[in-house]
């Protein structure tokens, strides 16, 4: 099931009746999980992008459009915060994703102290990891944190391509993170998103460990205006270009869209490089985060390490993922209202019939999901 999932920009607002449908449905649905598998099985199917678009599509909404990552989010949030089973969202679009640290504040009754500040953290470096680390030209503007009281959390950010006029969603679970917070390798469940672009310069990628790592002598040693200073002698002389020409002739790249996407930045902000090297990060992590450390700034320290010092990373898209099925626009066809009132009853009535047991309520929907299986091929 790997693949491209395509999420075109879709206008227009979800109907108040469907709206209200997907939280009936989706409460049922998220009642049911945390009942028979618990709140961290809420946060892993969550986490990955197929689980998350056929939410959306089983509710309802468009298979490919990105509006199911900000609906899903309003969704679960309605349902969240009227359910007390110790799963909890903050976040959303625009400024609700930044008022993330403020949101989470209002925790601090239920939650301990030095939880919220991990989670503070894990939020703004999720956030640098999509913009700073990964440069993909799509630019973040709906950042959402889903966390347990138990210490399990899920970052569901989406970025968009205005030229494009297409989306892509990034998942970053907390177990991916965590496991290498050092150099923050491969951190991401998954991206779904609209296309393969043909150059990215993805440094969370494992072939790019060695890139980072040259990245924080560099910095270290202060020798990043001698080096940066040498590439841009060997850029006037289209030395880099030619490079990007010879290495990379199967994907049918030009030179003018090398030149976008790897441009090496002719201006630095040499007081902010200053105090990075004051710093001294021992890692990516507190690199990224230091105050004034930009995409531009990493994008020039990464291409010194390559083409100084032969550290290449990765330049491959890391985006995967699809699934379809049927939304509010009609495609492949409409929602029909009396059938969605008669699936939230009838699994309404199998989660809330009390004599039965956890077991047999498993059971029972695993039955029901042998009911139907899909014709062979």
């Amino acid at each position: 099931m790997v693949g491209i999932a395509y999420l075109p920009l879709h206008g227009g607002k979800t109907p108040r009746w469907l709206f209200q449908r997907m939280v009936k449905l989706s409460r049922i649905i998220v009642k049911s999980i945390v009942d028979l598998y618990g709140q961290d099985e809420l946060i892993e199917r969550l986490a990955h992008p197929i689980y998350f678009q056929s939410f959306g599509c089983l509710v309802g909404y468009d298979w490919h459009s990105s509006g199911v990552t900000t609906v899903m989010t309003g969704v679960l949030q309605k349902v969240l915060e009227s359910e007390d089973i110790g799963v909890y969202i903050v976040g959303g679009k625009g400024g609700r994703g930044r008022r993330v640290p403020e949101q989470l504040r209002a925790f601090e009754d239920r939650l301990p102290g030095t939880w919220i500040d991990h989670l503070i953290d894990y939020s703004r470096l999720s956030a640098k990891i999509d913009t700073v680390l990964l440069q993909d030209n799509y630019s973040i503007y709906h950042h959402a944190l889903l966390f347990t009281d138990r210490g399990r959390w899920l970052i569901v950010q989406q970025g968009m391509n205005p030229n494009l006029k297409l989306a892509r969603r990034y998942h970053i679970k907390d177990k991916l993170l965590v496991r290498d917070a050092r150099y923050i390798t491969e951190p991401h469940e998954g991206i779904s998103g609209a296309r393969a672009e043909k150059i990215v310069l993805d440094l969370t990628s494992r072939k790019s460990l060695e890139n980072k790592k040259v990245m924080l002598d560099i910095i270290r040693e202060n020798r990043l205006r001698r080096d940066w200073e040498k590439l841009v002698k060997l850029i006037k002389r289209d030395t880099l270009y030619r490079w990007i020409e010879k290495e990379y002739p199967q994907q049918e790249i030009s030179i003018n869209e090398a030149k976008e996407l790897l441009v090496m930045p002719r201006t630095l902000n040499w007081k902010a490089v200053r105090k990075i090297y004051d710093h001294q990060p021992t890692n990516i992590n507190e690199l990224i985060l230091l105050r004034g450390v930009g995409g531009k700034t990493i994008r020039a320290i990464s291409l010194v390490a390559q083409f100084i010092y032969g550290a290449e990373p990765s330049y491959k898209d890391p985006i995967r993922f699809t699934f379809t099925t049927g939304g509010k626009d009609g495609v492949p066809y409409p929602v029909d209202r009396k059938v969605y009132d008669e699936l939230i009853d009838f699994y309404k009535s199998v989660l809330e019939h009390g004599e039965m047991k956890r077991k047999q309520k498993k059971e029972l929907l695993w039955k029901l999901s042998q009911l139907y299986q899909p014709a062979e091929k």
